[in-house]
């Protein structure tokens, strides 16, 4: 039988790191994080089969770095550099031609490297991981890292003003880390959206699992794209 196919933009907001490692009994946080990035990779295998073309996974807020503890940002800071590097020979990036985006504040980012010895490492990685998939055509996926949706909003204001334009929907528009709209926003384990997307999800249907993150199984997702896939969008009509 073939499977349904979606062609649409998701994101993804995954919560729970902390509680899946209590509740597994893990003893440490990099581990667990592990685990979470993991199911990264399990959910860009999902939705590229049921023809998900684009997906936006809130990977790292600003709200994070500057509110968590410097151990903790350090950890996530030094895996998520693991992870760049590891990328850039993995080939479950290359064969599936996955259109790596990096979407933040990177000036804030390297600012907070800098500021935990890290000396802008994580940039560097990220930009070689962005530049050896940007040709590719298959699912792109979109890292928002060191990533906030109110600041996202004020930089393109203040970039469109900065350009001589007109503020208009068009010319913020054009200036978002991420230029395309979510049909469909999901969310483990919490029921709030966290200054996430907030410019382009006016239209998204949100989703809330209760799940942790690791728990978000393939079946979850099909049935909220089913779900979704049911439903009578009207915009206002």
């Amino acid at each position: 039988m073939p499977v349904r196919q979606y062609k649409m933009h998701i994101g993804i907001i995954p919560d729970g790191n902390r509680r899946y490692m209590k509740k597994n009994g893990i003893r440490n946080l990099r581990e667990s994080y592990r685990m979470g990035i993991s199911r990264f990779y399990d959910l860009i295998s999902w939705c590229s089969e049921l023809g998900v073309d684009e997906v936006t996974i809130y990977a790292l807020s600003i709200e994070n770095l500057k509110n968590r503890g410097k151990l903790e940002i350090v950890a996530l800071l030094n895996l998520f550099t693991e992870q760049a590097v590891s990328a850039l020979n993995d080939d479950r990036i290359h064969k599936n031609k996955i259109q790596v985006n990096i979407c933040g504040d990177r000036e804030y980012l390297i600012n907070k490297t800098n500021s935990v010895g890290l000396g802008g490492k994580i940039i560097t990685s990220l930009d070689k991981l962005e530049n050896s998939t940007k040709e590719y055509d298959g699912i792109r996926m979109n890292l928002a890292i060191a990533y906030g949706g109110r600041q996202e909003i004020v930089n393109a204001v203040r970039e469109t003003i900065d350009a001589g334009l007109e503020v208009t929907e068009e010319t913020i528009k054009d200036r978002l880390w991420v230029k395309s709209y979510p049909e469909i926003i999901i969310r483990t384990s919490e029921v709030r959206i966290s200054n996430f997307l907030l410019w382009q999800s006016a239209y998204s249907e949100i989703y809330f699992v209760d799940k942790l993150w690791q728990e978000f199984e393939r079946d979850d997702l099909v049935e909220i794209l089913d779900n979704y896939g049911a439903k009578e969008r009207r915009f206002g009509k």
